[in-house]
């Protein structure tokens, strides 16, 4: 039996083939049903098999081949792949998501600036650890966003948000992964600058729009790529970035401008361009924005839901008489859920009351209480650019108020979980406490907050 994937000839009793490993079983061309190995209808759907009954099934699309060095460079970044992602990108493989179609995609370019003039003065060899180390650096953050890393491009990395995975957030989720890419250069452009005297720097250049996604190539070479006008405008923007900096074209802005603060570059040519672009340098996270639903400038009443809001403003009304309630939302994507809760936002009974939210994001499932961080970084009023004094503060105050007397105890155990640095008095509350008897102490402190 001859494998469709690579041509390799197999056992006729072969399952899978002994070259690359794709599944050389028969199924019905009609209803996709596995076909016994002599059968002649499909004891499915009862369609004449025929001579169709040794046609190998399709495997799933092959993955890209690369050049002898970039994949072995590839392999070595495969390790920075969560494995909730990978399981993802398996599933989107497998279910056929990788195939040919029109998305919305952001797309993140980066480069490596500097990267010339030090490959001239080093060894290949030595020059090749150093771009390893710095791969290392820009490959992270997009795995921990969920994002695609599309491609290695000597000194370059060219990501995707939203294909073959998509999320609700993409554009906010690239803008992240572009300002860690930047954070975490700091530390190796410093190691490499001691060492070589040299100064090593990034540029990041995203854009959102209409591409074509898909496998493209020849039998020589497929990869997974993007193609469309989105693509080069986010090449244009790393092209034109300041070194250190993540700059975004004005289609990007419209879809994160209130999650992030901006520093206008006003408007740019772009080589192929008929019109200048408006451009904007991402300088860092607005901490406590929430991502805005529907369209600047438009709305419409809230219609078909009147059970559900009744159901919510008598929840309220009950937390405004002192007891507690949990309400779960739960529907398809799209079906307004989000809505649901900003209109109840807006009514009477949730006015009289203090409204504290933390979201549990599915690229924080890392990060220790993240759900509980925010959620208190919203009720102390913390602010991500106060030193670690003047957020402990904040915190002792907050917590003092909420729980009179009990500050001085407390107060310490939720900054901890905040990730706040104790100094003093009060890292000694917390400094020889075993991990477990901690956690249990933050635990309370949660509980009695």
């Amino acid at each position: 039996m001859k494998c469709p994937d690579c041509g390799t000839q197999n056992r006729e009793d072969a399952k899978f083939c002994s070259n690359c490993g794709t599944s050389l079983a028969a199924k019905c061309h009609q209803c996709n049903f596995k076909l016994d190995p002599n059968a002649k209808f499909c004891s499915n759907c009862g369609r004449p098999v025929g001579a169709t009954v040794l046609a190998a099934v399709p495997a799933p699309a092959p993955a890209p081949t690369l050049d002898p060095d970039e994949g072995e460079t590839m392999g070595r970044m495969q390790q920075y792949v969560p494995k909730e992602l990978l399981g993802k990108l398996e599933a989107a493989r497998a279910n056929r998501s990788m195939a040919g179609e029109r998305r919305i995609v952001t797309v993140l370019f980066c480069d490596v600036k500097g990267s010339t003039a030090l490959a001239e003065m080093l060894d290949p060899e030595e020059w090749a650890a150093v771009m390893n180390g710095a791969f290392e650096k820009l490959i992270e953050p997009v795995y921990r966003y969920e994002g695609t890393l599309a491609r290695l491009m000597g000194d370059a990395i060219l990501a995707f948000f939203g294909a073959p995975i998509a999320h609700e957030d993409d554009p906010q989720r690239a803008v992240l992964a572009g300002l860690g890419i930047v954070e975490g250069m700091k530390e190796y452009r410093e190691q490499i600058k001691r060492r070589y005297g040299f100064d090593l720097s990034v540029r990041v250049g995203i854009n959102t729009g209409l591409v074509v996604v898909g496998e493209v190539g020849s039998d020589l070479r497929v990869e997974y790529t993007a193609m469309g006008d989105a693509v080069n405008l986010a090449s244009r923007m790393e092209q034109s970035a300041d070194p250190d900096t993540v700059s975004i074209s004005g289609n990007k802005y419209k879809s994160v401008a209130n999650l992030f603060h901006f520093k206008p570059l006003g408007e740019i040519e772009v080589r192929g361009k008929a019109d200048p672009v408006a451009a904007y340098e991402v300088l860092g996270v607005r901490e406590g924005a929430v991502r805005e639903r529907g369209i600047e400038g438009l709305s419409s009443p809230l219609v078909g839901r009147e059970r559900e809001m009744a159901a919510l403003r008598s929840a309220l009304e009950d937390v405004a008489a002192g007891l507690g309630r949990v309400v779960l939302v739960v529907g398809e994507a799209g079906l307004g859920k989000s809505r649901l809760v900003a209109e109840l936002k807006r009514t009477p009974e949730a006015a009289s009351l203090a409204w504290y939210e933390g979201r549990s994001l599915s690229y924080e499932t890392t990060t220790p209480y993240a759900p509980f961080a925010q959620l208190f970084g919203s009720m102390f009023e913390l602010d991500s650019g106060e030193g670690d004094a003047e957020q402990y503060a904040n915190v002792l105050a907050g917590v003092e108020e909420a729980m009179p007397g009990q500050g001085e105890a407390m107060a310490p155990l939720v900054a901890t979980l905040l990730g706040i640095k104790l100094q003093g008095d009060t890292l000694e509350r917390v400094r020889y406490l075993e991990p477990p008897m901690l956690r249990g102490r933050i635990f309370h402190a949660v509980y009695a907050l």
